[in-house]
This record gives structure tokens, C-alpha cells and sequence, in this order.
């Protein structure tokens, strides 16, 4: 609404601008373009507005079919309801409408849209993966089986809900949970279960400081309690339960904490319900008077026959009850009866399955049997109706003593048959109840203990991850070191070796030059001296000869001297180094091996010929011959002289030499053959 307001005021002041005649005049050119800019942003102001009412108008139509449903119990209503809410498309309001018609169709125990609004939910959840939605789906079942008395099925589904809401950390709804499992346990008498649920519910709630459901629980404790005649503790829970009681009225209602909340009636008629409690405790531990004081404290509050006429008639109930149980028999019967009329006036049914069964005592103390049988057998119609199986068991037992003869054995053989099939079936429910519980409180721990062990093994993960990377990075900086280091290492093998290889070059140029030198000086100074000898005794041919000599050598030592070592290259100088030793060509094929001969002492358990083996590896042809040689420690160097050997007598020409031994691998042997048990004492290290 107030997005339609703001719309409103934005249009009505931007018309009012554009009205202005002077702007009108000077924005003459774009006055069409801004109409249609206008026009526009009231059609999309309309459409907010029209949007909004459709959907004000839907959940006012829906609240409308709420009221109905719950004044008409029409069963058509809620289906009209869902389809409305499913039109609009709205996961919130689908989800509280489902809700809202689910409780009301418990209350008018209309199984059929009870069941409705559980399948919705489960397709909403389908839809949706909304778990809160599962949850409640599990709730409705629960709401369906406990309507029509089948308490196991509708625990377990409480159950199962109450699992799905602790998964998602919802603790009001968990608490929710325990409560409905309480108050099935308590109708099923199993009171220890029921306390013991309204105990967990509590520890789930109070943290959260919400006063209405703590308030219940405690109420629900506290029935527990006194049913297990642990009455004082029983009053002392009863007191909380109305505190919160009030402190939940006085949060929804925003009182203060003065004398204002004494004046609002849901306090008084809950304080009511408080003084019936504490009543029915005071009965149960005999206290009758205490208990018709309490029950009157309750009747004497301000209009509670008109405004809580169920706490009016319990309270009236319960004081007839205690004055039956005081020998005040007419006043017991004459109250009775008033609690009769009024529940005949409102028809509720419940309540006359009790009050047939009590009157039917009366009429019996009394000595009226025919009255007595008559209520009997309404008490007992009534609470079969209802399943009320205390009533009934009350009932068939009161008949069997007033209704002689045959039928009143059968009646006595019915109600022996029903008890022990009900103490059974007891067991049996509260055997369930612990088994649901357990399997419940099991599947949390082991969820718990999933939990810790993923989380720890997510951890190990990640630890073992950083370990990995460390690792790795340790090894990618030990590599790049040992990587420099070898470069290193290498770069300097190669300067000391070229600085070898140099000197040797130094070496061979200066005996070059020494050779040039003498050529030049000496043997070309013999020679012109020879040449002058025999210029001198005319032998003119000779020392032309002579002269061409010396000219040839005094070139020689010209060309010797004049070559620099700069100018010869590298791999010249190597061939230059290993030429004497080496032709240049030499290349060792594995094809040109002529024998292989290995030293190998221990060949125990490696197969037969270990030198062939070895040549077959290294891919020599399987024509040249392999051996062994077996000499102890001298087995490899005995290997090389016998290769040596061969090479000198020219039988081979290339042979491969060498040793072959990993003693720490020696095997240990055991001798199989006459013997085939196996013992450690038998083995014998072949090293």
C-alpha cells in the first residue's frame, strides 16, 4: 500500500510541473515525448496498485475460508483455500496456508483434508527442497493416525519430524515435537516416556525465552509427575506452567508487569485451569477436601461458566468426584447431573463418555440399579466410541456386578479379556516408544559422530593437502638447487677441461713455434752458409739448388709460425687431442660386441646364465656368446682380463665386461624334496 501512495504522489507531482505554462513554452519540441513518458508511469503506478489489491484481496478471501471452515467444517473449503493460494504463487503464504487448514482439519477431525494437506506439503517439498516443509508433512501424519487412535503410528511420525526439525536447528518446533510425543505417551499411561519427553522438550525451548509451548511442557510434566504420585513436585511445575502461562499472555498483548494483566480474562480462565491441576493433583493423593477447595477456587472465578464452560465443567466434575469419594452421594449425584446437562447442551461427546461412567457409580452406591445400568451402558457405548479403554474397562466391570446371570458373566469375561490385552498392549506401546526414542537418540549420535569424523577427515584433507603442496614446492626448490648446482659443477668440469685442453694447445704452439724458429735460423742459416761455400769454389749450379732448398724452408717455417691458435676451433682441438689415439670415426655398436662376460657369485634364485640375461636386455644379438665367471670378490676384474685375453688372440674384436652382484638381495633357499614341511630353522642364506 504504501508503494501505491508513493506512486500517487510522484505522478501527481511530476503532471503538476509539466503544467507549468512557462516550461510548457520552452520544452514546446519534446512535449509529446514526455505525455507518452507520463501516460506511461501512470500505467506502471496502476499496475503496482492493481497487483497489490489482487493480493491483499486473495489472503483476505483466504482468511475469509478460514473462519468458515473452522464455524462450518465444510469439507470442500480448504481445497478452495489451497487453490487460491496456489494461483498466487507465494511460497511463504502457500506453505502457512497449508498449515493454518492442516491444524483446523485436526480440530474438525476431517481425515480426508488432513491427509490433503500432507501430500501438498510433500509436493511443496519436492518443489521446493524446503526440509521445514518435510517436517511438518511428518507432523500432519502424525495428526492424521492420531485422529483416528492410532497412537504408534502417530508417534512415530511426531517422531520423525522432531529428527527432521533438530537437523535444522529449528528448537521451537522440536520442542513442538515432544510435546504432542508426551501427550500420546501420557494417554497411553506410559508416564515415565511422557516425562521424559516433556524434560527434553524443555531443555530445546527455554533457551529461547518463549513462554506459551515452555508452559504446556511444564504442564505436561507435571501431569507425568502426579501420575507417578510424586505429587508435591507436581504442584511445584504447575506454578511454573501458570507463570509462563501469564508471561506469554502479557508478551502477545504488550501489558506491563502492574495489576493491568489481573483485569485480562485468558490470565484469569488460565488461572482456572491452574486451581483444576492443583485439584485433580490433591485427589490424587487422597487430599479430598484440599482438592474440592481448589476445584471451587476455580468455579468462583468471574463468568467462567460462559467464557471457559470445558474448565467450568471439570471443576464441577471434580468436585462431584470428591464428594462421591467422601460418602456425600446425593450431592455428588446432583452435580453430576448438572455436568450431564451441560454437556448434552453442547454435545460433546468426550466429556459424556466420563460423566455416564461416574453417574452409573453413583446410581450404584446408591442402590438405583436400573439407573446405574442405564448410564452404564451409555458410558460404555460412548467411551467404545472414543476408545476410551479405562471407561470402558469401568463400565464392563460396574455391569458385570449389576447385570446378574449369563450376561453378566460375559460382561465380567469381557472385561478380564480387555485388561490383559490392554496391560499387553501397554507394554508393547511404551516397548515402541523407547524403541523410537532409542533409534532416534541413536541416529543422533551417529549423526554426531559423522559429523566429527567428516570434519575431521576434511581436516586431514586439507592438512594433507598443504603437506602435498609443501612437499612439492620443497622438491621444485631441491631440484632447481641441485639443477644450478649440477649446472655449476658441469660449467666448471667444462672450464677445467677446455683450460686442460688449452694448455695442451699452448704446449704443441710452442713447440710449433720452436720448430719454426729453428727452421728459420738454424737450418735456413746452415743452408745460406753452404750456399756461400760453394759460391765461393764456383759451383754456381749447386748453390742455385741450394738457394731454392733455403727458400722452401725458410716458407715452411713462415707458413708454421704464421697459424694462430685463436683460428682453430673447438672440436678441431678435441679431434686435434684424441686423433692419436682414436680414429675419428669411432663409433661401439651393440651389434659389433662379440662376447659378454660378467663376474656374478650369487645366482641363486635369478635364473639360469645372468650374462645372457643381461645381453638380452641390453638388446646384443642372441648369436654372440654370454658367460659367467664366478671368483668371489675378483669375479668383475677376472671378467675384464678374460676379455682382454680374448681380444689378444684375436678371437673378438669389441667384448662387454664387467660385474653384476646386489648381495643385500641375496635369497635364502630351503631344500623341498624329501622334507615339505616349512619351518624358519630350515632356510639357508645363500650369501
Amino acid at each position: 500500500m504504501k508503494l501505491e501512495k508513493d506512486s500517487l504522489i510522484i505522478s501527481y507531482n511530476f503532471f503538476k510541473l509539466m503544467s507549468n505554462h512557462k516550461l510548457i513554452i520552452k520544452t514546446n519540441y519534446l512535449f509529446y515525448g514526455q505525455t507518452k513518458l507520463l501516460f506511461l508511469f501512470f500505467l506502471v503506478s496502476f499496475s503496482v496498485f492493481s497487483q497489490e489489491k489482487d493480493f491483499d484481496n486473495s489472503i483476505d478471501s483466504i482468511t475469509f475460508l478460514l473462519n468458515q471452515y473452522k464455524k462450518t467444517k465444510q469439507a470442500h473449503l480448504p481445497q478452495k483455500a489451497f487453490l487460491l493460494a496456489e494461483k498466487i504463487k507465494g511460497d511463504s503464504l502457500l506453505k502457512k496456508t497449508y498449515f493454518s487448514f492442516g491444524i483446523k482439519s485436526f480440530f474438525n477431525k476431517d481425515l480426508n483434508n488432513l491427509s490433503l494437506t500432507g501430500k501438498k506439503l510433500q509436493d511443496f517439498y519436492v518443489r521446493t527442497k524446503d526440509s521445514s516443509a518435510l517436517a511438518q508433512q511428518y507432523y500432519f501424519k502424525g495428526l492424521f493416525f492420531k485422529v483416528k487412535l492410532k497412537q504408534d503410528s502417530a508417534f512415530y511420525y511426531f517422531s520423525k519430524s522432531k529428527d527432521v526439525s533438530v537437523q535444522l536447528k529449528d528448537s521451537l518446533e522440536v520442542s513442538r515435537r515432544f510435546l504432542s510425543m508426551a501427550s500420546i505417551q501420557f494417554d497411553e499411561r506410559d508416564y515415565l516416556g511422557s516425562e521424559n519427553s516433556a524434560v527434553q522438550g524443555l531443555r530445546f525451548v527455554e533457551p529461547l525465552e518463549e513462554f506459551f509451548f515452555t508452559g504446556l511442557l511444564y504442564e505436561k510434566l507435571g501431569n507425568a509427575l502426579w501420575m507417578t504420585e510424586r505429587e508435591k513436585e507436581a504442584r511445584k511445575i504447575y506454578l511454573k506452567f501458570f507463570e509462563f502461562q501469564k508471561r506469554s499472555y502479557l508478551a502477545k498483548n504488550n501489558y506491563e508487569s502492574s495489576g493491568d494483566w489481573l483485569e485480562a480474562k485468558e490470565i484469569i480462565y488460565q488461572k482456572a485451569r491452574l486451581y483444576n491441576n492443583l485439584a485433580k493433583n490433591y485427589h490424587q493423593e487422597g487430599n479430598y477436601i484440599k482438592s474440592i477447595e481448589y476445584f471451587k477456587k476455580s468455579l468462583a472465578i468471574d463468568s467462567i461458566k460462559f467464557n471457559s464452560i470445558s474448565r467450568y465443567e471439570v471443576a464441577l466434575q471434580g468436585i462431584a468426584h470428591n464428594n462421591f469419594r467422601l460418602g456425600n452421594i446425593k450431592l455428588a449425584k446432583k452435580i453430576y447431573l448438572e455436568v450431564l446437562k451441560s454437556r448434552q447442551n453442547r454435545k460433546y461427546e468426550q466429556g459424556l463418555a466420563f460423566t455416564h461412567t461416574h453417574l452409573g457409580r453413583v446410581y450404584a452406591a446408591n442402590n438405583e440399579t436400573k439407573k446405574a445400568i442405564f448410564h452404564s451402558k451409555i458410558g460404555l457405548k460412548k467411551a467404545k466410541e472414543m476408545r476410551y479403554n479405562s471407561n470402558i474397562l469401568d463400565n464392563l466391570f460396574l455391569l458385570s456386578k449389576l447385570v446378574k446371570g449369563e450376561k453378566g458373566r460375559l460382561l465380567l469375561q469381557e472385561h478380564v479379556i480387555l485388561k490383559d490385552s490392554l496391560y499387553y498392549r501397554e507394554r508393547s506401546l511404551k516397548n515402541q516408544f523407547a524403541n523410537v526414542q532409542y533409534e532416534a537418540e541413536k541416529k543422533d549420535r551417529e549423526n554426531a559422530s559423522l559429523k566429527q569424523e567428516n570434519s575431521k577427515r576434511e581436516l586431514e584433507l586439507v592438512t594433507e593437502k598443504q603437506h602435498k603442496i609443501i612437499g612439492w614446492l620443497i622438491a621444485g626448490i631441491s631440484i632447481l638447487f641441485i639443477g644450478f648446482g649440477g649446472s655449476l659443477v658441469l660449467s666448471r668440469r667444462k672450464k677445467m677441461l677446455f683450460e686442460a685442453q688449452l694448455k695442451q694447445v699452448e704446449v704443441r704452439e710452442t713447440e710449433r713455434q720452436q720448430i719454426a724458429k729453428s727452421l728459420h735460423d738454424e737450418v735456413a742459416g746452415d743452408i745460406r752458409m753452404l750456399h756461400l761455400k760453394l759460391s765461393k769454389t764456383n759451383q754456381l749450379e749447386d748453390a742455385k739448388s741450394l738457394d731454392i732448398i733455403n727458400e722452401n724452408v725458410r716458407n715452411l717455417s713462415h707458413q708454421i709460425s704464421s697459424e694462430s691458435f685463436n683460428e682453430v676451433s673447438f672440436k678441431d682441438q678435441i679431434i686435434n687431442l684424441i686423433s692419436e689415439y682414436f680414429e675419428i670415426s669411432f663409433r661401439i655398436k651393440v651389434e659389433e660386441i662379440d662376447e659378454v662376460i660378467m663376474g656374478h657369485v650369487l645366482t641363486s634364485g635369478l635364473g639360469q646364465n645372468t650374462a645372457r640375461q643381461a645381453a638380452i636386455q641390453a638388446t646384443i644379438p642372441v648369436s654372440k656368446p654370454a658367460h659367467i665367471i664366478n671368483q668371489v670378490c675378483g669375479s668383475g676384474l677376472r671378467s675384464v682380463v678374460s676379455g682382454y685375453q680374448s681380444i689378444k688372440l684375436e678371437e673378438s674384436k669389441i667384448v662387454a665386461a664387467g660385474g653384476q652382484e646386489n648381495m643385500s638381495r641375496a635369497m635364502h633357499s630351503i631344500f623341498y624334496r624329501k622334507d615339505k614341511k616349512l619351518s624358519e630353522d630350515m632356510l639357508i642364506d645363500t650369501m
